[in-house]
């Protein structure tokens, strides 16, 4: 079976969030989650591409490995999701943590038709006033 790097995974790996397709793995930087499922994966980063293209301008960023602040897609993965969660269902954005990613992501996909028409450009008041948790 292939192995697809998931697109949250920063969210994944803090136990924060959950997705029924993703599984734990081990790998040299570090823990990470790979999707089980290859129609999720591409679904996802699909999503997460479109997320990027929306925030980075308001961040004064751009999409370069190498000068971007790994902060900002931290930002990004958290505060796209639970905004998403946000416009899709009013009472669940107080909760700062999403059960199931990849739930959600087919939750919007039904609500707006494709992953194409998410509304990103409305998420990203939330993820430039994502605040990142401080490590203990």
């Amino acid at each position: 079976m292939e192995e697809y790097k998931c697109a949250f995974s920063n969210t994944l790996v803090t136990n924060q969030f959950g997705c029924e397709k993703g599984e734990p793995v081990a790998r040299r930087g570090g823990p990470d989650v790979a999707c089980q499922s290859n129609e999720a994966h591409l679904r996802c980063e699909k999503l997460f591409a479109q997320m990027k293209s929306a925030a980075l301008p308001a961040f004064g960023v751009e999409d370069d490995l190498l000068t971007m602040p790994h902060s900002v897609l931290v930002k990004i993965q958290f505060g796209g999701l639970l905004s998403l969660q946000r416009l899709l269902e009013a009472s669940a954005a107080s909760s700062g943590e999403v059960k199931d990613v990849h739930a959600l992501v087919s939750q919007a996909v039904e609500k707006y038709s494709s992953v194409e028409a998410i509304p990103c450009s409305e998420l990203v008041a939330d993820m430039t006033a994502y605040k990142l948790r401080r490590r203990g």
